[in-house]
This record gives structure tokens, sequence and C-alpha cells, in this order.
């Protein structure tokens, strides 16, 4: 977890519900500091999330407040974006990338396979990887354009018989290791029982707790696939850690977001309440 990772999410999770006013530097390094982050870390990585545009800086006497800015908002939607996208009904078809790349340019071979790989694509063979996603392919494609490949041909294809030795569901099987993903989806889940069991923390603990299981939460949701049902068994436990999660983000969020506003409240001098809104927990 990377400290633009932790800003993210205080403001996702816990700052943008509880004020729309810009935030002190100094109540970001208190609340980093909470996450075990050094104030100089913090301040570091507040300026580089600035030169990025992800948020603006302003002035209040000697005091830099920080605002996250629409861009910032824009990056969350379009992860929720292709989280949905990658949940619609399969239409039987695979998704194929088929790459050459100069035998002496490792580099960018390697690039294109973990580009690949973070979209979610299976390797077939080293040059050919697959997906049942038509979202996954445009991501790809529009990722890929700027690399100085030689060769990138795209095709759409369907098992040809269904005689023939191997189904859908073996190739799956071959192109994914599917049951250490899921035994990493049974672990997660096991880990956050294990937490609902446990006394529910309060303070600062409460939101470290949280946010490092958002991030775990997070980590086990980027490294799936998310193949349609009729690719995985049927006793697939990433809805069981799902379920789980949200279980445990709903124990947890009040507690850390209860922190969060204290901390506001050192910088107003007022308790700082939520503000009216939806609450769910986040999935990316």
């Amino acid at each position: 977890m990377t400290v633009r990772d932790l800003v993210s999410d205080l403001f996702a999770e816990h700052l943008d519900r509880l004020t729309a006013h810009p935030v002190r530097l100094q109540t970001l390094v208190a609340l980093l500091e909470d996450l075990e982050i050094a104030e100089p870390t913090t301040r570091v990585a507040m300026a580089g999330l600035r030169r990025e545009g992800l948020f603006t800086a302003s002035r209040s006497g000697r005091e830099t407040l920080y605002t996250p800015t629409d861009r910032l908002r824009a990056v969350r939607e379009r992860r929720q974006e292709r989280l949905d996208q990658r949940l619609l009904p399969w239409d039987g078809r695979w998704r194929m990338v088929i790459y050459t790349v100069p035998e002496t340019d490792r580099a960018t071979r390697e690039r294109v396979r973990r580009t690949l790989g973070r979209h979610g694509f299976g390797m077939l063979a080293p040059a050919t990887w697959i997906s049942p996603q038509e979202a996954a392919l445009d991501e790809v494609r529009a990722e890929l354009a700027t690399e100085p490949i030689a060769r990138l041909d795209v095709l759409r294809a369907t098992m040809a018989d269904a005689d023939m030795p191997s189904t859908d569901f073996e190739l799956a099987h071959r192109c994914w290791d599917l049951e250490a993903l899921a035994a990493g989806w049974r672990e997660l889940t096991a880990s956050f029982r294990g937490q609902l069991a446990a006394p529910c923390p309060s303070g600062a603990e409460a939101l470290r707790a949280h946010l490092r299981s958002l991030r775990a939460f997070r980590a086990m949701v980027g490294s799936d696939p998310f193949l349609p049902p009729e690719l995985k068994a049927t006793d697939w436990p990433g809805q069981d850690a799902c379920d789980t999660w949200t279980e445990l983000s709903a124990r947890l969020a009040d507690p850390a977001r209860e922190h969060v506003g204290a901390r506001l409240a050192e910088d107003v001098g007022e308790v700082v309440a939520p503000r009216a809104q939806q609450d769910s927990p986040s999935l990316i």
C-alpha cells in the first residue's frame, strides 16, 4: 500500500463523507501518522499528487489546504466502471491478442505481458493471450497503442466444435491459475472472519484496520480476471469474500470515520458529523 493509495482512500472512504471543505495539510499529516507514515513522506506525496492534478492546494495564512479534483474522482469512477463492465454476461466469444516484438526488445515484451495480465488476460501461449471480455480488450488496445510493437493482431474466436477435446471451461483453467486464485479468496475470507470475531477496534486502530482490509480486498479484486460463471467452479469463493468484506467494512467504517472526524474537529473546533449520502463499501 503506497502513501498515494492511503491518501486516495482517506478521502474516498472518510474525508469526502465528512466535509466538503479543503483539508489542512497538518490534518492529513496527523491522519497519515496514525497510519504509521512519517510527516516528510506525507508532504512529498501530497506535493506529487498536486503536480499530477489530483489535488489543488490553497493557502489560509501559513496553512496549506488540499482539495481533491474532479480528475481524482473521475479515476475512481473509471475503476468502478471497468469492474462493472467485467461483470456483464459473456457472449461466448474469446478475445485473443497475438503480439510480435523484436527478440532484442525484452523490455517492451515484458511491458506488453504485464499490461495483458493487469487487464485480466490469460496466457494461452507465450505471445498469445486471451480474455472473454470485450472491455478488457479495449483497455489493452488503448494502452498498447503507444508501444513500439512490430505487430499486434486481435481476434475474436469461439471453440470450433463441442466435440473437441477442450472446452471453454478447460481452456480457462489452462490460461489462468484459478485454483491459486480461489485459495487466495478463501484465505482473505478467513482473515476477514477472524477480524469479525475479534472485538471491534476504535480510534486510529479502527482506521488502520479499515484501510488495510480495503487494500487487501482491492488487491484480490485486481488479481482476479472476473471470468464469467460458466468458466469457473460452481463453488467459486469470490462472492463469499465480497459478502464478508461488506460486513467487515460496515463494522469498521463507523469507528474509523469517528476518528477521522475527531481529527477534523481539532481544526474547526466543533464536532464533525458525516455528510448525508449513501454509504457503501468500496469494491476497488
